[in-house]
C-alpha cells in the first residue's frame, strides 16, 4: 500500500513538472529568430530536453567523445531516446512521419527541424535525403535511428541503409551509439522501452511513477562515411551491437559527469 502511494505521488509530482518544461519549451521557441538556424533550433531542443529529463528525474550519462557533426546512428528503444540524446549534444532527428502528428511532440520534431520520412514510401526518400544532406553540410550532428523501429532492447535489429546514403554522398563522419536504461523498480523491457502494440499514454503515466531512471549513452570511434551503402551499413550495425553488448554487460549507470556528457544551463 505504502509503494502504491508512492508512485501516485511521484506521477502527481512529475506529470505537471514535465507538462510545466514542456510548455516552457514552447514559449523560449518564440525567443528564437523567425529565420533560426538548425543549429539554433538544435541548440533550443538540447536545452529544452534537459529540462524534461530533469522533470522526471532521468539521470544521464555518457561514454565516448561526443561527436560535434556528421551522422550518429543509433539503436531504438524509447520514445525517451529522442529527449537523451538531443539532452546529450544539440543535434537534428530523422524520424517516422506519423511523430509529425503527435500532441506537442509533434510540434517539438517541427521546429527543432526533425526530417520526416515516410516509411514504405521510395518517393518520398529523395526529398528526406536533400533535408538530411542539408544539415551535414551545415555542420548540425544528424541522428538516425536506421532500426526503422523501436525494440525492447534485447538485441539491434537489421539496419535499413536508404538514409545512409547523403552521409556517404557528403563524405562527412558517421559515429555509432547505443542506449540503455536502467530501473531499480520495474522491467525496462517493457516499461521504460516502448514497442509493438504498446498503448502511449498508460505507457508514459506508468514511466512517471518510476523512482529513477538512469539513461547511458555509449558513443563508438568516428568512422569515415564511403564506399557502397550496403556495406557501411553493416560495419555500422557491428558497431552499434558490440557498443550493446558492452553497455548489457557493465554496471549500472552513474548520474551524469559535466565532463562527459554537459547539461548546459539557461
Amino acid at each position: 500500500m505504502g509503494e502504491l502511494l508512492a508512485r501516485q505521488l511521484r506521477r502527481s509530482i512529475r506529470l505537471p513538472a514535465l507538462a510545466a518544461a514542456a510548455l516552457y519549451g514552447l514559449w523560449e521557441h518564440r525567443k528564437l529568430p523567425r529565420d533560426a538556424s538548425r543549429a539554433e533550433c538544435a541548440e533550443w531542443l538540447h536545452q529544452s530536453c534537459a529540462r524534461g529529463l530533469s522533470a522526471i528525474n532521468v539521470h544521464l550519462a555518457s561514454t565516448g567523445a561526443l561527436p560535434s557533426h556528421g551522422l550518429i546512428v543509433c539503436n531504438h528503444l524509447s520514445y525517451l531516446d529522442i529527449l537523451v540524446m538531443s539532452a546529450v549534444l544539440p543535434c537534428v532527428f530523422v524520424s517516422n512521419a506519423e511523430v509529425e502528428q503527435w500532441p506537442i511532440i509533434g510540434r517539438y520534431a517541427r521546429w527543432a527541424g526533425s526530417v520526416f520520412v515516410r516509411r514504405h514510401d521510395q518517393a518520398d526518400a529523395a526529398r528526406a535525403n536533400a533535408s538530411v544532406a542539408e544539415s551535414l553540410q551545415i555542420g548540425v550532428p544528424v541522428v538516425l535511428f536506421p532500426e526503422g523501429a523501436t525494440t525492447d532492447g534485447q538485441s539491434v535489429l537489421r539496419f535499413h541503409s536508404t538514409m545512409l546514403q547523403p552521409a556517404v554522398d557528403a563524405g562527412v563522419q558517421v559515429t555509432p551509439c547505443s542506449i540503455r536504461y536502467e530501473l531499480d523498480d520495474g522491467a525496462v523491457e517493457r516499461e521504460v522501452c516502448w514497442w509493438g502494440d504498446m498503448a502511449l499514454l498508460p505507457h508514459v503515466l506508468n514511466l512517471l511513477a518510476k523512482k529513477t531512471i538512469r539513461a547511458t549513452i555509449a558513443f563508438g570511434k568516428p568512422m569515415p562515411a564511403t564506399g557502397d551503402r550496403q556495406q557501411l551499413s553493416q560495419t555500422l550495425h557491428g558497431q552499434v551491437l558490440h557498443l550493446h553488448q558492452q553497455l548489457r554487460s557493465s554496471g549500472k549507470a552513474g548520474p551524469v559527469d559535466s565532463a562527459a556528457a554537459p547539461l548546459r544551463s539557461e
